[in-house]
């Protein structure tokens, strides 16, 4: 067993807890970056005068969760005298120490009182800061949507209307829509796109300038770009080439058309400049010297068409031309500088170019402005609207607001994790609020991240503003820069294959521009692991009979074999179509695994045969769904069947080819058997359809024709999350089925076992995950293309950069979208090399990577361009290879039999009744406390039960009173959409919001919605009591510590007057024989354990046991 040496950075780590310093900390996968944010947060614990003078800002609620109940732990761990072995834990319980001796000092109780230490997400601080000033901020209260496409796309369909109008509005339209070829959907499509990231181009358009201003501003911004990529190109030519190089241009030029790019050396005769009109003198070098690809020329390529004819003549200009190229061969900076002068535009717009780029200025927020009446009727916002409406809130640098003003003095520090994945807004919002700051005056910036971690350029995060931070630090707050090495996560095995293969992918050199990161190597802490480590397995795609997904299924499944029974497995995809077939692949083996939001809901056959059935009743004419009504398992006739019913006669409705005598005597007997069946149970379905609801009538067809003995318990949950989509869009006996269907093509099915060790996932999910073992299949595929915006932009310190969109078929080289839009694909390129290094650095053990490429006639092996296996090419070799032939296991791609009821099939007799005296109706569904109140205190309790068991469900822990806050505009929707009034709505919202975050600021209400073993929240129970069916359903139940299972109801209602101990006295009385009822059947269920029961009052953070 190999021990590897480790890279000491403990003192990089002392230094980032110094809490009178601000720092940029570059933390790599595994080096214990939650931990270092950690201990800083409880090193200024120790020194604040409140906790809330600390803010630490994260991306996900899970992980601002985790740390928050990571710094609770540490503190509890403290308190109770815990002293750990592991050094770097006892440096953290050695600070929480210090925290609790500040905490008693200062009276702050923060194990009492959790919710004092302010770890937030990004986006929830945005709202609370929105909220404090509704006015100004323009946001008012609304209610957080996470689901805004059908109102972006509404506010297009608005925007659009406006074509009619004669004014500017109009106008702009018009012109968008010209040179979109007039498509209403291609403008459509792309307006819901740009209103999706309007928080990274309105400010640029909200400007008050003239044409003529924004003209010059605009082309004067190009002009320094192209003189800065020139720049470049000019120091990075070597000297002793200027001379040579242009002899040989001069040579070749001579030997080619006047025409040529390399007419240019006829005249050349130094070095060219870096002003924009050198322009095209480089383009005429970048011709001589590298291919079409950028790529510099090969000496044995050389030929005519170069301007090098054969003959003695032209052999010494040859010859020394050859000799050039071999040695510019170790010039990538030449070569690549050079490479970019082809795509460089003019720096002057087209009139064309300029008109619609015109347009498109008054167009995009005229849009803006339709999205926000759309959003203001509907009574709901997104976070594009929170996260600017923030930073409205805070002012600007010479009108700070009250509210900034305010916060200037309640927070004093503040830490930012995983800062690469910042994006140019949120960067807005952290200037303004370190707005004044300097070193020494006891306030401090602490930002961590990794910037080859960053994977979220499709969110628009810029990596860019990472590296900046290092080196200028965050607005006028310099910043310190700190790198970890260690790596305490993944084997040194694993780890020196991620520092040899992945960090040659990586560029040599940053540029914030473009978001080049270099590669930094960790060092392993943890031992080689013999017999683990990384294992490379390729197929030979010209060899596998086109089952590519397949075979990579099948290694899948081998693997899992071997893999121990009590590790964990991930299975990590570049995109969800990648890992289509392995999951099919375990579903086929009943093998148990976790998958999230991996297997699209529109994918899945119950949800394609429902979605056929509705339209078929919906629609008579309705071919393909009627066709495949009667293709679906529960029909299943065979395709010779429907040929000949079809035959003939392509008009007519299939619903009167079934009734066709003539062309039913003509079918199978087994045909004619199943197609009775069906159009009997249709008939009576279709008479009531349009009188009765559609879901009722659906389902009621699909269960009698047999829906459920075609399906699985997984297709089971498929078609209940069907029928309750279903219900919630059907309105007055309707339903509007392109709706539906797109409420469905935004869903994924079901996530499968919860406590399996295999998972399926995007490596954008797994981020911040560790495995034992990480599989990623699909090396060999490339990522489908991007859809072009109909404006691009990007930022260049103070400079701005727009394009509009070419028109179709008349793109060409040197355009400004062209070079703006080449610049986003090489970001792209960029990031695919730290998207693999993050899937690579999930594994713990093992870590196997899958995937196919070309093997050519020569034997070369050829991945595919812009795959990962094109990132790593060095490192593959033919021995990876396995040999699978067309033949080799043909039997386990062979079509399978199409699963069909038999022809015979009718509903089975139903169960054999349960004898009772009576039925009752649901107790605890009725919310009793609520019998004599007020319809406002009825719906506020109805909406705080609904957050009381959605806190329990998602974890109290990621549950700030700020997140709480936040929620009041959504409470308030949902009282409205109960029936209340606009006013009465908002004043039954704050107190709502008041007793939830009572509930959670008290003790015995944290211990309810604790995560605890066999725990449920509204757990729905039916038994036989008494002679009685009972519905019962419990609002919270689980197992505590001693092994008592608690049976608890929340009661969200006031006591007003008289003594509340008197009052819960006679409640507990009260509700006695309901929890009674409700102990009783979840002993009717097989509960063995002792029950016990309570109720909780969170307006008055009150409990009771009731005997």
């Amino acid at each position: 067993m190999k021990i590897v040496e480790i890279d000491n950075d403990t003192p990089a780590r002392e230094q980032a807890i110094d809490v009178t310093a601000s720092f940029a900390v570059q933390a790599p996968a595994g080096s214990g970056k939650t931990e270092l944010l950690m201990q800083r947060f409880l090193a200024l614990l120790s020194i604040v005068s409140r906790p809330e003078e600390i803010l630490a800002l994260t991306f996900t609620r899970k992980a601002a969760g985790e740390m928050h109940s990571r710094i609770i732990a540490a503190m509890r761990k403290a308190a109770e005298g815990y002293a750990p072995s592991r050094p770097h834990e006892a440096k953290t319980v050695g600070l929480a120490a210090k925290a609790l001796q500040r905490d008693a000092e200062m009276g702050w109780s923060l194990l009492e009182n959790p919710g004092r230490l302010k770890v937030q997400t990004i986006d929830s601080f945005s709202s609370t800061l929105a909220r404090q000033m509704p006015v100004l901020s323009g946001l008012g209260s609304y209610a957080l949507t996470e689901e805004p496409s059908e109102f972006y796309e509404a506010a297009a369909e608005a925007t659009i209307a406006l074509v009619e109008d004669d004014g500017i509005e109009g106008d702009a339209v018009r012109s968008a829509l010209d040179h979109l070829d007039n498509s209403v959907a291609a403008l459509s499509r792309r307006l819901v796109m740009m209103l999706g990231r309007r928080d990274q181009w309105l400010r640029h358009l909200e400007r008050e300038s003239t044409d003529d201003e924004l003209k010059a501003e605009l082309e004067g911004s190009l002009k320094r770009l192209v003189e800065f990529e020139l720049k470049r190109v000019v120091d990075s030519f070597p000297h002793w080439a200027v001379e040579p190089v242009w002899r040989c241009g001069r040579f070749a030029a001579s030997n080619l058309s006047a025409e040529s790019l390399l007419a240019v050396f006829t005249d050349l005769k130094d070095l060219p400049g870096d002003k924009t009109q050198d322009l095209p003198l480089w383009k005429g070098i970048r011709e001589l010297l590298l291919t079409q690809k950028g790529e510099l020329r090969k000496p044995r390529g050389i030929t005519v068409k170069q301007g090098f004819p054969p003959g003695a003549e032209s052999a010494k200009a040859k010859e020394e031309f050859q000799s050039i190229l071999a040695a510019l061969e170790d010039e990538e900076g030449l070569i690549g500088a050079l490479g970019r002068v082809e795509i460089l535009p003019s720096p002057e717009f087209e009139r064309e170019e300029w008109e619609v780029l015109l347009a498109l200025i008054r167009l995009l927020p005229i849009a803006e402005r339709k999205l926000m009446e759309v959003f203001a009727e509907a009574g709901v916002v997104d976070f594009q609207a929170v996260s600017l409406a923030a930073i409205k809130a805070l002012g600007t640098d010479g009108a700070p607001t009250d509210l900034m003003l305010s916060l200037d003095l309640k927070v004093q520090h503040i830490l930012v994790d995983e800062y690469q994945d910042t994006s140019q807004t949120q960067l807005t919002l952290l200037e303004a609020l370190t707005r004044g700051w300097t070193p020494g005056d006891g306030r401090t910036l602490f930002v961590v991240g990794d910037p080859m971690q960053s994977i979220y350029l499709f969110r628009e995060a810029e990596v860019g503003l990472f590296l900046e931070a290092r080196l200028a630090g965050v607005g006028a707050m310099p910043l310190m820069p700190l790198t970890l090495t260690k790596n305490f996560r993944s084997g040194a095995d694993i780890v020196s294959w991620v520092n040899d293969c992945l960090g040659r992918t990586f560029p040599e050199r940053e540029d914030t521009f473009t978001g080049a990161v270099t590669y930094a190597p960790s060092a392993a802490v943890k031992e080689v692991s013999e017999g683990r480590g990384v294992d490379i397995r390729l197929f030979n795609r010209r060899n596998d009979g086109g089952r590519n997904d397949g075979l990579e299924a099948e290694e899948v499944l081998k693997i899992l074999d071997k893999v121990p029974a009590t590790e964990t497995t991930a299975i990590l995809c570049r995109s969800r179509a990648h890992v289509h077939e392995i999951v099919n692949a375990l579903n086929r083996e009943n093998r148990p695994f976790r998958a999230e939001e991996i297997d699209p809901l529109s994918s899945r056959p119950v949800i394609q045969d429902l979605l056929a059935l509705l339209k078929a009743l919906d629609h008579p004419l309705d071919r393909i769904s009627w066709l495949a009504s009667l293709r679906a398992p529960w029909c299943g006739l065979a395709l010779s069947d429907l040929l000949i019913l079809c035959m003939g006669d392509k008009a007519a409705p299939v619903w009167e080819l079934v009734h066709d005598d003539a062309r039913l005597d003509a079918l199978s007997n087994d045909g004619r058997e199943r197609l009775f069946a069906f159009r009997e149970r249709m008939s009576a379905a279709m008479s009531t359809w349009g009188r009765r609801p559609p879901v009722e009538v659906l389902r009621g067809l699909w269960i009698s024709i047999g829906g459920l003995g075609c399906i699985d318990r997984g297709g089971m949950d498929d078609a209940e999350e069907f029928f309750d989509l279903l219900q919630s869009v059907q309105e007055q006996g309707r339903v509007d089925i392109p709706f539906l269907e797109a409420r469905i093509e935004g869903l994924y099915a079901g996530g499968g076992n919860n406590n399996a060790p295999l998972e399926v996932m995007t490596i954008h999910k797994a981020k911040g995950l560790e495995f034992d073992n990480v599989i990623i299949p699909g090396l060999g595929k490339s990522p489908r293309s991007e859809d072009k915006r109909i404006l691009v932009w990007m930022e260049r310190g103070d400079d701005l950069l727009l394009a509009p969109m070419e028109r179709k078929g008349a793109e060409k080289s040197g355009s400004v979208y062209g070079y703006l839009f080449g610049l986003h694909r090489e970001k792209v390129e960029l990031e695919a090399a730290r998207l693999l290094y993050v899937a690579a650095t999930r594994a713990r053990q093992s870590l196997y990577l899958l995937g196919h490429l070309n093997i050519s006639e020569e034997n070369e092996l050829r991945p595919a361009a812009r795959s990962f296996l094109d990132k790593i090419s060095h490192a593959v070799t033919k021995e990876m290879v396995i040999d699978a032939q067309a033949d080799d296991n043909g039997d386990a791609q062979e079509s399978r039999p199409r699963r069909r009821l038999p022809s015979d099939w009718s509903l089975p007799e139903p169960a054999p009744p349960v004898h009772v005296d009576s039925v009752e109706k649901s107790a605890g569904a009725l919310s009793p406390e609520f019998y004599w109140a007020g319809e406002s205190v009825r719906h506020l309790g109805t909406v705080v039960h609904r957050y009381l068991c959605r806190i329990a469900r998602e974890g109290s822990l990621s549950w700030s009173k700020e997140r709480i806050i936040s929620e009041e505009g959504r409470v308030s929707a949902m009282l409205r959409s109960l029936g209340l009034e606009r006013k009465e709505a908002s004043r039954a919202a704050r107190q709502g919001v008041e007793r939830i975050i009572k509930a959670l600021q008290d003790e015995k209400g944290r211990w309810i919605l604790a995560s605890h073993p066999e725990e449920a929240t509204e757990l729905a129970l039916t038994a036989v009591m008494g002679g009685e069916i009972v519905h019962v359903v419990i609002d919270r139940t689980f197992v505590d510590s001693s092994g008592v299972r608690w049976v608890i109801d929340y009661k969200t209602g006031e006591h007003e007057g008289g003594a509340l101990v008197e009052f819960l006295k006679s409640e507990s009385d009260r509700y006695a024989p309901q929890l009674e009822r409700y102990a009783e059947a979840l002993k009717a269920g097989g509960e063995k354990r002792e029950i016990r029961k309570g109720l909780y009052y969170p307006a008055h953070s009150a409990w009771v046991e009731v005997k």
